[in-house]
C-alpha cells in the first residue's frame, strides 16, 4: 500500500539515543536538569542560606520533582512547585521538623493538589484526549534504597513516569491520584499518606484501593528491555513509512490502542482508536497527511521519551510531533502521539540541548 506523499525512508536518521551513552541502559539523566532551584549565593541569607538545610533539600529534591509532575503533568508547574516547597522550607527551623522528607513531602503535596484541582477544571475543555508534557528521557532518578533492591518497585518507578500511566492518572481526582503516587509509587505508608492529605490512615487505604482499581484494567506494562524495543521499534516505523498494512497488524496486539494529543491547534483523533486495524489505517493515513506537504525539512529521530522508546519528528529543525511505543512482549500494546506545540516546548529545549552536546 502507499504511494505518494510517503515520509521518505532516507529521512530516518539512525543516530544514538540521546540520554542513552554507549547504547547502554536507559539513562535517567540526559541533557540538562530539568529542575533548576534558585538557590542564594554563599553568605546570603534567606532560604537555604543554612548549609545542613540546603544539602537536605537537594536530597530530597528529585522525589519532589517526580511526585509534582507526575501529579501535574507539566514541566513548568512541576518546577514551580518545587520553587515553592524550597521557599516554605525556608521559612520554618528545621530543627523543629521531626521529618523533614515527610514535611517536604507533604507541602510538595498540598501545592500539587491545589495545582491540579484548579488545571482538572480548564481540562474538561481541552479539544481531544489530553496527555502530559513529555521528558526527554526520563525524571532525575528516585533516591528510594527500598527501590535499588525490589525490582517490582523499580519496575513500578520506571512504568509510573510513562505517558500511558500518566494519562491513566487523569481518571483520577486530585486525592485519589496523590494517594495512588504517594503509596504505590513512592512506597509512603497509608499512615502517613493519610497525615499529607489531611485523612485517617483508613480513608487514605480506602482512597488507593479505590484509585487502583480504576487505572488497572488499562494498564499497558512496557518492555523495559531497550536494546530489544529500539529494534522492534525501528521495524514498526519503517512498515509505517511503506504503508505496510500487512507487517503492521501483524506487529500489534488485538486490543492496541492510539491516543493522540494535538490540542486545538493541530489535527489528531478527537477520540482514542483501538484495534489494530483501525490504528494501523490511522498511521497510515497520518503519514500521507503529512506527505501531502514539502518534506524536505522533516527528520525523524528516535529519542527516549519518559523512560520509553519513541520517535521525535522536526521540520526544518523546530517541533512536528513525539509518538511513543509501549511494547508487549513483540508486539505494540499503546501508541501515545503529541502534535500539540506548547506541549512539546521543553522537550524540545532539552532535545535540542542534547542534540548539541553530542554533536
Amino acid at each position: 500500500m502507499g504511494g505518494a506523499g510517503r515520509l521518505p525512508r532516507r529521512r530516518i536518521h539512525r543516530q544514538r539515543v540521546p540520554g542513552r551513552p554507549g547504547g547502554g541502559r536507559t539513562s535517567r539523566t540526559p541533557g540538562p536538569d530539568p529542575v533548576t532551584v534558585n538557590h542564594p549565593a554563599p553568605g546570603v541569607t534567606g532560604p537555604g542560606s543554612d548549609r545542613a538545610d540546603l544539602d537536605l533539600f537537594e536530597a530530597e529534591r528529585p522525589r519532589l520533582w517526580g511526585l509534582a509532575y507526575r501529579m501535574l503533568g507539566v514541566v513548568d508547574d512541576a518546577e514551580d512547585v518545587v520553587q515553592e516547597t524550597w521557599l516554605r522550607w525556608g521559612s520554618v527551623d528545621s530543627a523543629d521538623v521531626a521529618n523533614p522528607a515527610a514535611w517536604l513531602t507533604t507541602v510538595a503535596t498540598r501545592l500539587s493538589l491545589d495545582r491540579l484541582r484548579s488545571a482538572q477544571r480548564s481540562r474538561t475543555s481541552y479539544v481531544g484526549p489530553w496527555l502530559p508534557e513529555p521528558l526527554l528521557g526520563g525524571p532525575t532518578p528516585d533516591p528510594d534504597t527500598d527501590a535499588d533492591h525490589d525490582p517490582e518497585r523499580r519496575a513500578l518507578l520506571a512504568e509510573s513516569v510513562t505517558l500511558g500511566f500518566l494519562a491513566l492518572l487523569e481518571r483520577l481526582g486530585p486525592v485519589d491520584r496523590a494517594v495512588l503516587l504517594l503509596h504505590d509509587v513512592f512506597g509512603w505508608p497509608y499512615r502517613e499518606v493519610g497525615e499529607m492529605i489531611g485523612r485517617s490512615e483508613s480513608a487514605a487505604r480506602q482512597i488507593g484501593r479505590r484509585a487502583r482499581e480504576r487505572v488497572s484494567g488499562d494498564r499497558v506494562r512496557f518492555d523495559p528491555d531497550p536494546e530489544r524495543v529500539r529494534e522492534l521499534s525501528e521495524a514498526f516505523l519503517e512498515a509505517v513509512t511503506a504503508g505496510d498494512m500487512e507487517s503492521l497488524t501483524s506487529m500489534m496486539v488485538e486490543d492496541v490502542f492510539h491516543i493522540g494529543d494535538g490540542g486545538a491547534e493541530h489535527h489528531a483523533a478527537r477520540r482514542p482508536v483501538r484495534g489494530r486495524v483501525r490504528v494501523a489505517r490511522f498511521l497510515v493515513n497520518l503519514v500521507g497527511r503529512l506527505g501531502t506537504g514539502d518534506l524536505t525539512g522533516v527528520e525523524v529521530h528516535p529519542v527516549v521519551a519518559n523512560d520509553q522508546v519513541g520517535y521525535y519528528l522536526t521540520v526544518d529543525g523546530e517541533p512536528l510531533l513525539l509518538t511513543v511505543l509501549t511494547w508487549r512482549g513483540d508486539a505494540v500494546a499503546a501508541i501515545h502521539l503529541i502534535r500539540n506545540p506548547s506541549k512539546l516546548r521543553a522537550f524540545h529545549r532539552a532535545w535540542d540541548t542534547s542534540r548539541r552536546r553530542s554533536g
